[in-house]
């Protein structure tokens, strides 16, 4: 199992990871204050975005949400490694995929010396904006993986070195008006705010595509509460159209110049399921492979996508494994396909790191058009023909309008919209299909609250008791050391019962 945060490209990234608390305490540096490091207040914003949007990335991209990938059957462990036994019978520890709090923390924190910097200078609104949305976003996904955490008391360092926990609801409703305020920030920004131009490497300054990723990751946040709290969501929602979030081809994705020519200048999932810079496959594409149950779902309805998101085995096939199999007969690496194919690391062109697709916000749309959220002029079929077609788009399917046309025409009620008779069903399976190795954490919480697929399959390993894929993760062992009274008062988790606010 890899579980590990990326190395980052930024130098300066690093450097302010060190000079941040989180939400530990009682700890000592004999190094702290270090005269040859700066403390984040005395770097200039700009500088301090640049590295916080490529942590952001790392974090997202780098291999730790490589669990979700297992358990949304998108992925399998290979056959040529030895048996990871918590792994496979999903005996999740608080050393579990703990990147995603103990890297998670660090960058909020960054993040909070924006908010803070733009606070105190209005000219730097357009910052503070960027830090409130990217903040919302990585405490979305820290709520949907651990549920109750650290919020209104995080991120205070020795102001409140044992942060107490916020209920996970009350947290996801702060997000949303979050969200809402820095919509408003950069809409009543004055004449002399700030451009971040070439120092934003997602939107390159473009503050529109940063109100449309906000609303995005808004409409995400409502529709994880969905088909609960359907007024609410309605009411977050009044006056928006499609027009408001990510559109055809307006990808949310970081590229600082990522590159072939050194290891931490290549892009995160690279480093994790791609290829050394001599073209050799690194350890995670060594030991993930392509999952039975995705490959099925693909190649039972001619599904190009299958050929884009896994490579083909030494006979060319695109062939998976059952997750938690032992078979060792026919089950080797040159049996079974790699993850990341052309479509998700298009050599040799470097990626950029994706943080939010076009096709997961129209599939969002579809949702909550279907549900009546948007009111009446919303159409949810073009919608979902949309978020299809992007599916295709971004996953490099020749001629792909045409290809995903063809796709949703075929006569079967996983893709095609007038044969469904349940058309959430449909939504929810397809964006499934899509967002495949993009944002298995997406996946996962559909699946949490909607039960889609209904037939997930399970580890087949020996001795795996479980009856369905975990609900959440436990909290990491550095809260247990540093934060024990608090994350102890949230009880005995259960990764298998235990569960998010938002689940039924």
């Amino acid at each position: 199992m890899y579980n590990k945060i990326k190395s980052v490209s930024f130098a300066l990234l690093g450097l302010l990871l060190i000079a941040t608390s989180g939400c530990k305490k009682g700890t000592f540096d004999i190094n702290s204050p270090n005269p040859n490091a700066p403390s984040p207040e005395s770097v200039p914003t700009k500088f301090i975005l640049s590295a916080a949007l490529d942590g952001s990335a790392s974090l997202i991209a780098g291999g730790n949400n490589d669990f979700a990938n297992y358990y949304m059957g998108y992925w399998a462990v290979s056959g040529d490694f030895i048996p990871n036994n918590n792994l496979l019978t999903y005996n999740v520890t608080a050393a579990f995929y703990t990147g995603n709090w103990d890297a998670g923390y660090p960058l909020l924190k960054n993040y909070n010396t924006i908010i803070a910097k733009s606070s105190a200078d209005p000219t730097q609104v357009y910052y503070g904006a960027i830090a409130n949305i990217m903040s919302s976003l990585h405490f979305q996904n820290l709520v949907d993986i651990y549920n109750n955490i650290p919020y209104s008391q995080a991120l205070q360092g020795a102001v409140v070195s044992s942060p107490s926990y916020d209920d996970a609801k009350t947290v996801y409703d702060a997000l949303v008006e979050r969200l809402d305020a820095a919509v408003a920030a950069i809409k009543g920004a004055g004449a002399d705010a700030e451009d971040p131009g070439s120092y934003d490497i997602m939107f390159g300054g473009d503050m529109t595509m940063w109100t449309k990723l906000a609303n995005t990751i808004k409409l995400r946040i409502l529709m994880r509460q969905a088909p609960a709290n359907a007024s609410y969501i309605q009411s977050k929602l009044s006056g928006l159209t499609s027009d408001d979030f990510l559109g055809a081809g307006e990808d949310a994705q970081v590229n600082p110049g990522y590159s072939n020519t050194a290891t931490n200048k290549q892009s995160p999932l690279w480093t994790d399921i791609g290829y050394t810079t001599s073209g050799t496959s690194v350890g995670g594409r060594d030991y993930n492979r392509a999952c039975k149950y995705a490959v099925d779902f693909y190649n039972n309805l001619d599904d190009p996508r299958a050929a884009r998101i896994y490579s083909p085995n030494s006979s060319g096939e695109i062939k998976g494994r059952n997750f938690g199999s032992i078979e060792s007969g026919n089950e080797h690496n040159t049996d079974i396909s790699a993850p990341g194919g052309p479509g998700i690391l298009p050599f040799p062109n470097m990626p950029p790191a994706t943080i939010l697709t076009a096709t997961e916000s129209f599939f969002l749309q579809a949702e909550a058009a279907q549900r009546g959220y948007f009111g009446e002029g919303a159409d949810a079929a073009s919608l979902y023909q949309e978020a299809v077609t992007e599916s295709f788009r971004i996953l490099g399917v020749e001629s792909y309008e045409t290809a995903a046309s063809d796709y949703t025409a075929q006569s079967s009620t996983k893709t095609n919209w007038e044969l469904a008779s349940d058309k959430i069903q449909l939504i929810i399976t397809q964006k499934w299909a899509a967002l495949n190795t993009f944002d298995p954490l997406e996946s996962w919480g559909d699946w949490r609250r909607l039960n889609i697929p209904a037939d997930l399959p399970i580890s087949i390993y020996p001795g795996t008791l479980a009856s369905h894929v975990p609900y959440r993760l436990v909290y990491p062992q550095s809260e247990y050391d540093y934060n024990g009274a608090n994350v102890t008062s949230q009880g005995t988790v259960d990764p298998i019962s235990s569960k998010i606010f938002w689940m039924p």
